[in-house]
């Protein structure tokens, strides 16, 4: 009886599947990796499921139904596990039907977008110790604006404010203009309970009509 050797053919070779663990040693365009084994350098494409993109060094997972249709599966090892990144060559959503979606971190979190930053929702809670807010515009609009503090400064160039009715109440207030104030109303009321006092250097009261002065007494020089 004859045995003869069992021997894989070309053919054969070309149609068995593959599945290697490899390192990543270039990054391609178009999404392309270059991928070392034991057998030989690969290049493949990232597979959608891999959302963790590889980096110089890693340590990944190739697989497919041939030599032809190869992919990178999965970043098996990174090189530096102190960061990872996760990227999509087009939009990426994060979505649960039934539940909600937290993002924790025990350093910053940053969100940055090239274009537009969105928030939207039926309410919006923030809670921090500190907050700072630098935009070159800020536009708000609403229906209503409600703000409680202990301190309110407020330093700028230029204020200007135009409003139906004005309220103000306080228990003490204190205005200094250094050069001009002018005041335009069609009718203007100033009533004091105890002391009213108008002074300067030159001090002129004009009417078109007539000029009241009334008190029990009047002194006048």
């Amino acid at each position: 009886m004859n045995i003869a050797p069992l021997r894989t053919s070309p053919a054969d070779l070309e149609r068995a599947p593959v599945q290697r663990l490899g390192l990543v040693v270039e990054g391609l365009p178009e999404g392309l990796f270059r991928v070392e084994c034991e057998d030989g350098t690969w290049q493949c494409r990232r597979a959608a499921s891999c959302l963790l993109q590889p980096e110089l060094g890693d340590t990944v997972l190739i697989a497919g139904p041939d030599r032809y249709r190869v992919y990178l599966i999965a970043v098996i090892e990174q090189a530096d596990s102190t960061q990872a990144r996760i990227q999509t060559p087009g939009d990426l959503s994060f979505a649960t039907p039934n539940g909600g979606v937290r993002i924790e971190s025990a350093g910053t979190i940053r969100l940055q977008g090239a274009a537009d930053v969105e928030l939207q929702g039926r309410r919006l809670a923030l809670t921090a110790d500190e907050a700072d807010c630098k935009v070159g515009t800020l536009r708000w609009l609403g229906s209503a604006a409600e703000v409680m503090a202990s301190n309110i400064r407020v330093v700028g160039r230029l204020c200007e404010s135009v409003m139906d009715r004005l309220v103000h109440i306080s228990r003490s207030s204190f205005r200094m203009v250094e050069q001009t104030e002018q005041l335009r109303c069609g009718q203007l009321d100033y009533e004091a309970n105890d002391l009213a006092r108008i002074h300067a250097t030159q001090t002129v009261v004009t009417a078109r009509a007539v000029v009241k002065v009334d008190g029990q007494q009047i002194h006048m020089g």
